[in-house]
């Protein structure tokens, strides 16, 4: 992952020609609601050093590097006097603590040097200080803003902090210096720095080699585990040596792999990060640099395309993208979360072959063009059901308020997909039917997550990933009529999840029982008192035997028994079935399964006996 890192921070110097130093300054207008900027001017009259004026601009992306902001410490301030007005008195005296840290330093040898000073200067003068500060005050402007400073020289030209080669150099060693440095070690091992050694990432030897670059805060030294001959942090380098110029990179691929290459996965962030294979050293880069350069583009285009062909509800999903390749190139996957600022990986997986990536949407869009999943019936109008990941964490919650976690239940199942190894059946029923059976507690409607729990079964059916028993030999009633061929057909249509006498059994009697539930909400205006004979969907071979005589009794006595035909082949199912080969969960989630789809078996004309 280092080195892949390395060629995305090459890949985005290279495509940007920009200097680093634009490249390492944030973006205060990252999340688009700080349009307005605010420059306090300085300006020199009659070789005196005056407040001139607060402008007020347009924020211009394209004066990121003249801004110059760098995000710092609650407590010490930002990096550099730029800073996004929060309170306003808050953010005039925190554009001048960086100010003051320079000044420390600065001798005033140079012309430059002596501006900057006076600058400082005048921000400590009171009276000129409450000045800048009322006319700040006076000033008025849509959402956000952003505070920082400008010295307007002879030429009436604005330099901004950017153009200061003090404050970018302050900068720039700042920022370097979080890869030397730990304020927060004991005092023999706050600085790690080793001397004329070969680096680690470019294999080039480097004056000076730093140990403290820990990319991603999965790498700590605050574990004796992680340090390299004894408890002495100090010698990190001996452990991890990295250049100055590799540190900049790894962090700009950091950088690009944030902003290009990652994404939310069903409440879990994660990173895609690209591998060439097959590759010489001197084409892997070049290799690299195609790759994510498609990567890109077809992102931006998937963008705008419809969300039902993607993996995942997220806006930015980017599965489809890594199918586009052929198999030179692979992908791994980076599950994780952050807390606290330490960076925890959830799951990792490698070489994910776009070829597989490919079958995965092919066998989708198979699943999703079942009759059982088109045209539904909700509250919005008609719709049509896609598969996604989604559908899986809405019974393995993930991260939920107030419901049991099951992240990494969640997140085994899909390793487990993307890697082509088989899924436990039985974990997938048992919290398909748990599900189910508290929502039927509370009597909700259990309709559309089992309709989910099928997409779900039938998907990995199709990707052979299932380790279920198997299929047995069918009996099919030999007996013809209109009407039982018709409830043959379904099943058949539905043979790979109903691939059991005992499942198609409990599967029928299922239909069976929300038959004579709609009879009693007709008979009874809504009441259906044979719910709770249904033992909350906690279902048993004896349980089941007794449902089957109980309905039909009590069809006979609403004198509405129109499913003789059906509850034959019911009969015929239950001499045929093994309960031994399904367990309780199983027989419950296939008898609601059956309720759900009753809807299905309206075929004939009532005088027969064969419907209501």
């Amino acid at each position: 992952m280092i080195h892949a890192l390395k060629m995305m921070g090459d890949y985005a110097q290279e495509k940007s020609n920009e200097s680093l130093l634009a490249q390492l300054v944030e973006n205060p207008d990252s999340n688009g609601k700080y349009k307005t900027v605010l420059v306090i001017v300085f300006k020199e009259e009659d070789g005196e050093m005056i407040f001139d004026e607060v402008r007020v601009e347009e924020f211009s992306k394209q004066k990121l590097d003249k801004y110059a902001y760098k995000k710092g410490s609650p407590r010490g301030g930002d990096l550099t006097p730029t800073s996004k007005i929060t309170d306003l008195e808050k953010t005039f005296k925190r554009i001048q603590r960086p100010l003051k840290k320079l000044c420390k330093k600065l001798k005033g040898k140079t012309e430059i040097e002596e501006v900057i000073l006076a600058i400082n200067n005048l921000f400590q003068d009171e009276e000129v200080s409450q000045k800048i500060y009322g006319e700040l005050q006076t000033v008025e402007y849509d959402d956000n803003a952003v505070l920082t400073i400008a010295f307007r020289d002879t030429a009436e030209e604005l330099k901004y902090v950017g153009d200061f080669e003090e404050f970018t150099k302050s900068l720039m060693e700042k920022y370097e210096k979080k890869f030397y440095y730990k304020s927060s070690y004991l005092k023999a091992e706050k600085k790690s720095i080793g001397k004329d050694n070969v680096c680690y990432i470019c294999s080039q030897k480097a004056q000076e080699t730093y140990g403290y670059v820990g990319t991603f805060a999965f790498y700590t030294l605050d574990k004796p585990g992680f340090a390299s001959g004894g408890f002495n942090r100090g010698d990190a380098w001996k452990n991890y040596p990295v250049c100055s110029k590799c540190a900049k990179t790894l962090d700009l691929g950091k950088k690009y792999l944030e902003q290009n290459l990652s994404a939310r996965f069903c409440g879990v962030d994660y990173f895609i990060i690209p591998k060439t294979i097959f590759a010489s050293d001197g084409d892997d880069r070049e290799e690299m640099f195609d790759i994510l350069e498609h990567l890109e583009s077809r992102r931006k285009m998937s963008l705008e395309e419809d969300n039902r062909k993607a993996l995942t509800n997220a806006q930015n999903d980017i599965f489809e993208v890594m199918g586009d390749f052929d198999n030179y190139a692979n992908f791994n996957l980076m599950f994780y979360e952050e807390q606290n600022s330490a960076f925890r990986i959830l799951l990792y997986i490698e070489d994910v072959l776009p070829s597989y990536i490919k079958k995965i949407f092919d066998v989708k869009g198979k699943v999703e063009d079942e009759e059982l999943f088109k045209k539904l019936k909700g509250k919005e109008g008609v719709f049509d059901l896609s598969f996604k990941f989604n559908l899986i964490s809405d019974f393995f919650y993930v991260n939920q308020r107030n419901k049991a976690d099951f992240t990494k239940q969640f997140l085994e199942i899909t390793n487990n997909i993307f890697t082509a190894q088989q899924i436990d059946y039985s974990l997938l029923i048992n919290r398909f039917i748990s599900h189910l059976q508290e929502k039927f507690r509370n009597d909700e409607s259990t309709w559309y997550d089992n309709l989910k729990a099928l997409m779900i079964l039938k998907f990995l059916k199709k990707l052979e990933l299932l380790n279920d028993s198997g299929e047995e030999e069918i009996r099919v009633s030999t007996t013809q009529s209109s009407y039982r061929e018709k409830i043959e057909l379904f099943l058949e249509d539905h043979s790979d999840i109903l691939d059991s006498n005992v499942k198609r059994m409990v599967f029928l009697e299922g239909v069976l029982a929300q038959k004579l539930l709609n009879i009693q909400a007709k008979e009874r205006d809504g009441a259906t008192p044979f719910r709770a004979r249904l033992n909350g969907l906690k279902l048993n071979e004896k349980i089941v035997k007794r449902l089957y005589s109980e309905i039909i009794n009590k069809l006979e006595e609403y004198d509405k028994n129109y499913y003789k035909q059906l509850e034959e082949m019911i009969a015929d199912y239950i001499l045929a079935s093994n309960f031994a080969d399904i367990s309780n969960n199983e027989l419950s989630f296939y008898f609601v399964t059956g309720m759900n789809q009753a809807n299905k078996f309206q075929f004939a004309n009532k005088n027969k006996g064969d419907d209501e």
